[in-house]
C-alpha cells in the first residue's frame, strides 16, 4: 500500500531536545514535498504557576504580558527555526498555542487534517517519567494518524567513533 503524506504537523517545546525532530521534520517535508505545520505549546500548567504567584511577584508584570511575552518569543524562534532550515516554503503554518502539550499537538493534528505527526521525546526514564508522563507516550494513544518519535540526541551518542567520521 502506497503512502502518499502531503501534510505533516511538528511539534516543538524549542528545547534541544526536541531539534533532532525538527530536523527530521523538514528534510521528510522536502523529500515528500509535503506541506508542514510547526506547532509550539506554552504549556497550561506554566500558565497557572504563573498566575498564582502573581500575587508574590515584585514586578508590574502581569500574567497575560508574561503570556503574551512566551508567545512573543516563540514565534521569533519557530521563524528562526524555518529560516535557519531554508524551509519557509514547506512550512505552511507556524502555530503557537496554550493548553496541554498532548492534547493541543493531537487537536491540532485533527483540526488541520494532518497525515503524520513528528514530535521528539526528552528519554526520560525511570519516576522523572513517572511524575512528569510522557507527551510523546499520550501522542502515540490518541493520535489521528501516523506518530513519528524522534530520540533527543544522547551525549553516548555524539561522542560515538562514527560520529566523529
Amino acid at each position: 500500500m502506497p503512502v502518499d503524506i502531503q501534510t505533516i504537523l511538528v511539534a516543538t517545546d524549542l528545547s534541544e531536545a526536541s531539534a533532532p525532530a525538527t530536523a527530521y521534520a523538514f528534510s521528510l517535508a522536502r523529500a515528500l514535498n509535503a506541506h508542514l505545520y510547526l506547532l509550539s505549546v506554552v504549556p497550561e500548567d506554566d500558565v497557572r504557576l504563573i498566575t498564582a504567584i502573581r500575587a508574590h511577584m515584585q514586578s508590574d508584570v502581569t500574567p497575560d504580558a508574561l503570556v503574551a511575552t512566551f508567545y512573543t518569543e516563540a514565534d521569533k524562534r519557530l521563524a528562526a527555526l524555518v529560516e535557519d532550515a531554508r524551509a519557509t516554503d514547506l512550512v505552511h503554518e507556524r502555530l503557537i498555542v496554550t493548553g496541554d502539550p498532548a492534547a493541543a499537538i493531537v487537536s491540532w493534528a485533527v483540526a488541520k487534517q494532518v497525515q503524520l505527526i513528528i514530535l521528539g521525546t526528552h528519554g526520560r526514564h525511570g519516576v522523572t517519567r513517572f511524575m512528569m508522563g510522557s507527551v510523546a507516550e499520550c501522542v502515540l494513544r490518541e493520535a489521528p494518524c501516523a506518530v513519528l518519535v524522534v530520540p533527543a540526541k544522547t551525549e553516548s551518542a555524539d561522542s560515538s567513533p562514527s560520529a566523529k567520521t
